[in-house]
Formats: C-alpha cells, structure tokens, sequence
C-alpha cells in the first residue's frame, strides 16, 4: 500500500491539472458585480477590482492553470479589509477572458498583463502569482521592473520550459481539439471533480463544502478546452539569476502540496533574493491560498508591514 501512495498522489495531481482548467467567455456580460473587462489587441481580459478605503497600496493577482482569478478572491477580500486594493484578472482562455484560435494574434501573458496593470496605475505594484501564474509574476518583474514593488509567490516554483512531447502535443491540432472535448466531458462528473479538488486542497471538510459552479460553470460553452493547453507554449522560461537580484520576494508554499515537484520549489529557494521571507505551511495543499487564506493572509500581511 506504501508503495501505491505515491504514485497514486501524482496521478491525481495531474488529472487536476489537467481537469480543472477554466476556460474563457469573451461574450459574457459581467459576470460579478465587481467585473470589468480590459481590451488589447485581440484580447478581452476579465478582471475583477476589490478597492480598498485605505492606500497602503495595491495588489495585481494572477491564477494558475487549473483556476481563475476565483481562486484569488479569498485572500483579495482579506487584504482589501487590511488597506490594500487587490485586482485579480483572468488570463487568456481562463475565467471570462478570451479564448484564441488559429487567428488570435497571440501575446506573451506578462505583455498583457502588464498592460493590464498599467492601464489602471502607473504607480508600481505588489505582483502575486500563485502556481502557473507565479511563473507569469517572475515575467512581469523581470521584463518590467519598474512596475513591480515585490512579489508575492503562492504555490510554484520557476519555469525550466516545456520540451519534448508535451511540446509536440501542445503544436498538434488534433491532440488539442481530441483533449479539449475530453476534459468538457469529464468536467461533467462532479464527483470526479471534487475528488480531484480534494487532491489540492487536502481538506475534506473545505471540499465538501466548496461550491463547484466557479469551476465547472465554463465548461458549459463548447470548445474551452484547446485554448488552454496553448498557455504553457506561452510561458517564459524562469532566469534565475536575474530573480536572484530582485527585491525581497514573498514564497509560501504547503508541505501537503502534490501538484509542484518539492524539487522545483528548492530550485527556486536557492535563488530567494536577500532579504525574502520563506513560508512553508504544515498544513493545507496546493489551494492554500483557499483553503488556508486567513492564515495566507497573516504572512501576507506580516511581509509587507516589514518592508516599511
């Protein structure tokens, strides 16, 4: 039974990963009271504001792969009570932002959502990322230093690539229109769905009671799955030496964590600008940032009071 535990954790992290990705609805109306939407180019980026009274500054939050910016809105509520405006926007063929095609004039994620962020100040912000939107937020402060204060890394690691045969399949039409149509059937199976969501949040009870409609309502439009898998050819490859000479950084990650490699994440702690703050949580999976958002909060918080 040992021996099965392991692998049978890898397996269910990666059927969430692959399962539980959000896709986009460029024609919805507003979908929260909150909602608004950004145009650039060929995109219309959804995102959703949590304006605080206070100015102690501002937050640009961006999900990872099998989320939207839902997942951001816990910890955005709490940090928005504290004095900090929080924005947390969907990426392309995410949420409620558009989904490409073949014809999409493509963009690199950190361009547009720099964009974004500009758009609405000029004034630097405290950039979150949280799994593959981790990888974006490292993009944004290399690329655009003078946009980012610190980052605020949530469940990730940096981005080696991607190569060989996930590479092949992710340019292969057919595998993407063949997985896409897959993943909109088993989205069907609730579940399947919770078991898969228990498998990153490592919460029976916060599970249970979580309501699945923020994850699975978009598979109801055809078509949402293809868009996705286009996210990872678009990621930029992580330099780490240049992270190295950024500000103080935020990390926290989970010890139950199952969905990034505890390999991945040692390889960016060894490259921890000076003066970072390092978090591991005893408890909580790869969603703490849900499950586990007062205690996220708490360190969140107790960071940026130390940077004066």
């Amino acid at each position: 039974m040992t021996k099965l535990k392991k692998p049978l954790a890898l397996l269910l992290s990666l059927l969430f990963a692959l399962l539980l990705w959000t896709p986009a609805f460029a024609a919805m109306d507003t979908p929260f009271d909150n909602s608004r939407f950004f145009e650039t180019g060929d995109y219309s980026i959804h995102y959703r504001v949590f304006e605080a009274e206070e100015a102690k500054g501002q937050v640009f939050m961006i999900h990872g792969f099998a989320l939207s910016s839902y997942c951001f809105v816990p910890l955005a509520e709490r940090l928005q009570a504290a004095g900090y405006t929080c924005v947390v926007a969907d990426l392309p063929d995410f949420g409620y932002s558009t989904r490409e095609t073949e014809e999409t004039d493509k963009r690199p994620r950190e361009d547009i959502m720099h964009d974004l962020m500009t758009s609405l100040s000029p004034d630097p912000w405290y950039v979150a990322g949280h799994s593959m939107g981790g990888y974006i937020a490292i993009a944004i402060a290399q690329k655009y230093p003078e946009s980012v204060k610190n980052l605020l890394l949530y469940g990730t690691s940096g981005n080696d690539g991607v190569s060989g045969a996930r590479a092949m399949a992710m340019s292969n039409p057919a595998f993407l229109k063949v997985m896409g149509r897959l993943l909109e059937l088993m989205s069907r199976m609730k579940a399947l769905v919770r078991l898969l969501l228990l498998t990153a949040t490592m919460d029976l009870s916060f599970t249970m009671g979580y309501d699945l409609f923020y994850i699975t309502d978009p598979y109801t439009v055809s078509g949402t799955g293809a868009g996705a898998l286009i996210n990872f050819s678009m990621l930029p490859a992580t330099d780490y030496e240049a992270f190295r000479s950024l500000p103080p950084v935020l990390y926290v990650n989970a010890a139950n964590d199952t969905v990034i490699p505890k390999q991945a994440i040692q390889k960016l702690r060894g490259y921890l600008p000076e003066g970072s703050a390092d978090i591991t949580l005893t408890s909580g999976g790869h969603l703490f940032i849900e499950s586990r958002a007062d205690l996220t909060a708490e360190h969140t918080l107790a960071f940026l009071a130390s940077l004066g």
